[in-house]
């Protein structure tokens, strides 16, 4: 029997662009969320579940592996756990904490989450 491990902790929505390193390939990605353990980052091209990655950050580099893979994206687990403040620290990016229901989980999501942010700030009442 299959048993889905559940998350210990909440995920902070951001806006990080990192570099995303598999061996010699290197493509651009976009951190969608962050814990302490691992990230979901958008990339064109989306390496393969277990992939073992490295994510570089401004000048910090992220250990991890590809838990799962979406056409767009894919959730790293990382080796280390990291500070999310430390992250983003410095980085141009919104911020906000948002927990994030079992139907907003994943990149499509993590977009209408921050569209709607986005369009209720736009709105004059």
């Amino acid at each position: 029997m299959i048993f889905h491990r559940q998350r210990s902790e909440d995920r902070t929505c951001i806006a990080v662009g990192a570099r995303l390193h598999v061996g010699d390939y290197m493509s651009e990605a976009q951190l969608v969320n962050a814990s302490s353990h691992g990230v979901l980052a958008a990339v064109t091209n989306p390496p393969v579940k277990g992939t073992r990655v490295q994510l570089i950050v401004g000048e910090m580099i992220l250990a991890g592996q590809v838990r799962w893979r979406g056409i767009d994206c894919c959730g790293i687990a990382l080796r280390d756990p990291i500070n999310v403040a430390d992250l983003i620290d410095g980085q141009a990016a919104s911020v906000s904490f948002i927990p994030q229901p079992r139907g907003l989980r994943g990149i499509g999501g993590a977009i209408r989450a921050f569209v709607g942010e986005r369009a209720m700030a736009s709105r004059t009442f």
